[in-house]
């Protein structure tokens, strides 16, 4: 077992490697360049369409045809994306890369807001009616339809549902985790509540799905958004000191917490942008995935929930940890980064601590019906719907597993089948391109009608 566990890391690590992480910035650059800096010069646009009209709007003054709302599909793609990463990969990259990896972050998030808007219009371009109604889409439908590669398509839907296998045993393991260590609960009575909850969700398709994420996800991030920001204003005096350090620690050869710890430039770049990245899913090909099913008249609408997702994602959520780490001095305390956001919480209240852990498990939690909406999709895509609708039985097999196994081979497993998922998603966005740029001039003609009200 531990030479399969070695093998597996080192392969990971080989996928990992400085190549792909340049390869994802460099897509979120050129997207970023050819679309004219779409995250930034329209941002106050994006903001008013995705969350202030969702607000606002009832889903039958929608336009088009889909399935969910668009606002549906943004809260789906967050509780895909928002996860236990955005908690302990954060404070991960900040002991291996030094508070400098935060500022990393940053850039990767701004890059990687093209990057998602870009592979979600290149999603809603090429989607199709399933047969029972449904709209899907996602990498494999735009490399099949898109660069006629069709046997590319069923090898990244092939992937992905082993992919959402091995996710669905790390999540529910965390939960299971997470729950015995706050009450003490095994982590078979967690099974057998984990299942029940999760079969309530997914029996009902990508609508009870939407629903079930539209409600959690507002309510999940904002306790955590809340609580951290509280831990952020009680030490608001360290603040000036941490954004000094961020950017030292960010460009300098050698810079580090108070001096205790060196950090160079290449480690502080390398671990903020992987965990940045991983975080928000940007180049993945999760997003096309699920914003697939949204109403809406245009590709490109669909497309700026994408930044809206990373700006949640990273800037909001990841920052905040960050923030809350740094501010509070803990990350000199030399505990791991598993617990470090959990100290930095608990030194205002020893309450505190928990809103950690529940925050955890509620992350998890809405992580694990969308990872099952995934398989689906993939079965859906090799076998057809109607054999789809079966997958829900094994999964919820490997929800069972997660919660009662050790799973450190899994994690290195499951690394190495997402850098293979990215790649062909990669080309496709890469050789795709040119329609994003027509779409997005198409769309944002005033002549055209689709943005007659933008302020």
């Amino acid at each position: 077992m531990k030479l399969l566990e070695e093998f597996f890391k080192n392969l990971s690590n080989l996928i990992w490697g400085d190549w792909l992480i340049i390869t994802l910035m460099g897509i979120g650059l050129y997207y970023t360049i050819m679309t004219r800096f779409i995250q930034i010069r329209k941002i106050p646009f994006i903001f008013n369409e995705t969350i202030i009209k969702s607000f606002l709007k009832k889903n039958n003054e929608l336009k088009g045809e889909g399935t969910v709302t668009p606002f549906q599909a943004l809260c789906t793609a967050l509780a895909s994306c928002v996860g236990n990463g955005n908690i302990v990969g954060v404070a991960s990259a900040l002991v291996a890369g030094g508070p400098g990896a935060l500022f990393w972050m940053w850039v990767a998030a701004t890059l990687g807001m093209a990057t998602k808007y870009g592979e979600i219009v290149i999603g809603m371009l090429y989607r199709e009616k399933s047969e029972d109604g449904t709209y899907v889409g996602g990498p494999m439908y735009y490399i099949s339809k898109g660069l006629n590669m069709h046997w590319l398509a069923k090898l990244y839907a092939a992937f992905m549902i082993l992919q959402i296998c091995g996710g669905n045993l790390i999540q529910s393991n965390a939960v299971a985790g997470v729950v015995e260590n706050i009450t003490g609960i095994s982590p078979k009575i967690t099974a057998v509540v984990l299942v029940f909850c999760v079969g309530l969700v997914i029996i009902g398709g990508v609508k009870r799905l939407a629903v079930f994420s539209e409600k959690l996800v507002p309510i999940m991030a904002g306790i955590y958004i809340v609580f951290g920001i509280i831990v952020i204003i009680l030490n608001i005096k360290n603040i000036p000191f941490v954004f000094i350090t961020i950017f030292k620690s960010a460009f300098n050869i050698k810079a580090g917490v108070a001096g205790v710890v060196g950090y160079s430039i290449k480690q502080s770049m390398r671990y903020g942008v992987a965990r940045g990245l991983y975080s928000n899913e940007a180049g993945e090909g999760s997003a096309p995935v699920l914003h697939a099913s949204a109403i809406t008249d245009h590709p490109v609408r669909q497309g700026l929930y994408g930044v809206t997702e990373v700006l949640i994602d990273t800037i909001f959520v990841c920052t905040i940890t960050g923030l809350s780490i740094l501010s509070t001095g803990v990350i000199e305390s030399g505990q791991p980064a598993s617990v470090l956001t959990s100290i930095a919480f608990g030194q205002i209240h020893p309450v505190f601590q928990n809103v950690v852990g529940i925050s955890m498990v509620l992350f998890a939690y809405s992580t694990i019906p969308v990872q099952c909406y995934f398989g689906t999709v993939g079965v859906s895509y090799l076998f057809g719907s109607k054999k789809a609708s079966y997958f829900k039985y094994p999964f919820i097999l490997f929800t069972v597993l997660g919660c009662i196994s050790s799973l450190s081979l899994v994690w290195y497993i499951q690394d190495c089948i997402l850098g293979i998922l990215i790649i062909p998603n990669l080309i496709a966005m890469l050789f795709l391109s040119p329609k994003v740029f027509k779409l997005t001039k198409e769309f944002f003609d005033p002549s055209n009608g689709y943005i007659m009200d933008e302020n």
